[in-house]
């Protein structure tokens, strides 16, 4: 697998690291939007540690354990591709973008999104854009 994951392939970054939504003045993570079905890449190496659906409004979620003890919520998925205890790759395809959860389109389009949020052993949020590369 290609280290390097190109955001272009993924989609357009419709919220920032920070930014805000309609249910968050501080998005702790970045929302990537483009159709239903998309692939989606794990941005570390790492183990899967929980598939399923949440009860916290991301929908369906791939959470994934990095070497350095961070933490990587995927959500809103349609599909995941990966089990609980698998170990993946960077630049895996672990899952399919979807519209689960608490889905919306800022500009009143399709909501098909991936909601990528980070967290670290000590509990902060880290950005993930320090994960991609554009290329």
């Amino acid at each position: 697998m290609n280290p390097n994951i190109n955001l272009n392939r993924i989609g357009n970054v419709t919220t920032p690291f920070g930014g805000s939504t309609r249910g968050e003045a501080f998005h702790p993570g970045v929302d990537i939007a483009n159709r239903t079905g998309t692939l989606i890449p794990a941005f570390a190496d790492g183990q899967i540690t929980a598939v399923g659906p949440t009860k916290n409004g991301m929908g369906n979620v791939v959470t994934l354990k990095d070497s350095g003890g961070n933490t990587h919520q995927y959500g809103h998925l349609q599909t995941a591709n990966v089990k609980p205890g698998q170990i993946v790759k960077k630049g895996q395809a672990i899952a399919q973008m979807g519209a689960t959860g608490n889905s919306y389109s800022p500009t009143g389009g399709d909501p098909s999104h991936l909601d990528i949020r980070i967290v670290n052993a000590y509990g902060k949020w880290k950005n993930p854009m320090t994960y991609l590369r554009n290329k």
